[in-house]
C-alpha cells in the first residue's frame, strides 16, 4: 500500500514538473515573440530612415549593416537564456578584406550568431524573407541577396548580385546548405559559394554553428535555454583550388568542429 502511495507521489510530482516546463516554455515563447517583432519594426524602421543618408554618404550602405548588427545584438541581448560563445576569432580576415564566409545551417537563429562577428557582409537569404513588411524592405535595403528555391534565373542574378558586393570590397556570407538541419548533422553543400570564391579569387572562411538547434529547433516556435557556439576556422585560399576542392576543404573545417 505505501509502495503503491509512493508510486503515485513520484508520478504525480513528474507530471507537475512537465507542465511546469511547458508553461516556463509558452511564457519564453511569449516574451521572445513580443520582443523580437518590436525590436524587429524598430531597427527595420532606422534602417529605411538611414537609407537616402546611406545612398549619398556610404555607398557600400555599411552603416546599414551595422544597424543589423545592432538588431542581432539586441535581441541576443534580451534573451537572458541564450548564451553565445566565439571561437577561433583570431582566423577573422582584416575588416576591409572581402571573403566569402560559409557556415553550417541549424536553426533561424543562425544569423543572429553570425552578426555578432563585428564584420561586413551580405547574406543569401531566401526570397520569401523579403516580403515580411519592415524585415523584408530593411533587408533589401542593406543590399542582401534574394534567392529563390529552385528558379535558375534566381540563382544566375543572385551570383550577379553577390559578385558585385566581392568586387566592391564587401564580403559574403553563404549557408551552402540551403536549407535547416534537423539533427544537426551536416547536409549536402551546394556549389554556389565555391563557385564565387573560386571565380572571384576570394578566400573562404568556415565557421561552424553548434547548438543553434537546441536554441530554436526547426519546426518549433519555442525557444530553448541553450548556449550556441561559433568556431571561425582558418582561411581557405581559392588560387589554385577548384570549386569542389574548396567546398571539401570547407566542409572538412566545418565538421571537424561538430565532431561529425
Amino acid at each position: 500500500m505505501n509502495l503503491q502511495i509512493a508510486q503515485d507521489n513520484t508520478l504525480k510530482a513528474g507530471a507537475q514538473r512537465q507542465t511546469r516546463s511547458k508553461w516556463l516554455g509558452y511564457s519564453i515563447a511569449c516574451y521572445v515573440w513580443t520582443i523580437v517583432p518590436l525590436l524587429t519594426v524598430f531597427f527595420a524602421t532606422l534602417t529605411v530612415v538611414m537609407t537616402p543618408v546611406a545612398i549619398v554618404l556610404d555607398k557600400r550602405r555599411n552603416l546599414l549593416h551595422r544597424i543589423a548588427s545592432g538588431w542581432a545584438r539586441s535581441i541576443v541581448k534580451c534573451n537572458p537564456w541564450w548564451t553565445f560563445e566565439i571561437h577561433g576569432t583570431e582566423n577573422l580576415p582584416p575588416k576591409d578584406l572581402p571573403v566569402v564566409y560559409v557556415a553550417n545551417h541549424q536553426s533561424q537563429a543562425d544569423i543572429l550568431t553570425v552578426f555578432l562577428l563585428n564584420r561586413q557582409f551580405r547574406w543569401l537569404a531566401k526570397d520569401s524573407l523579403f516580403k515580411v513588411p519592415f524585415l523584408g524592405w530593411a533587408m533589401r535595403a542593406v543590399g542582401y541577396v534574394p534567392v529563390k528555391r529552385g528558379d535558375r534565373h534566381s540563382a544566375v542574378e543572385c551570383f550577379r548580385k553577390s559578385r558585385e558586393h566581392l568586387d566592391r570590397g564587401t564580403s559574403m556570407l553563404f549557408f551552402p546548405e540551403g536549407t535547416r538541419s534537423r539533427d544537426g548533422a551536416l547536409q549536402t553543400f551546394k556549389n554556389g559559394a565555391f563557385r564565387l570564391a573560386s571565380e572571384a579569387q576570394c578566400a573562404i572562411v568556415p565557421i561552424t554553428l553548434e547548438g543553434a538547434n537546441d536554441l530554436l529547433p526547426k519546426g518549433s516556435i519555442i525557444p530553448a535555454v541553450a548556449t550556441v557556439r561559433m568556431t571561425i576556422h582558418p582561411m581557405i585560399s581559392s588560387p589554385g583550388k577548384s570549386e569542389e576542392e574548396l567546398m571539401a576543404a570547407a566542409r572538412n573545417s566545418i565538421g571537424s568542429a561538430l565532431g561529425k
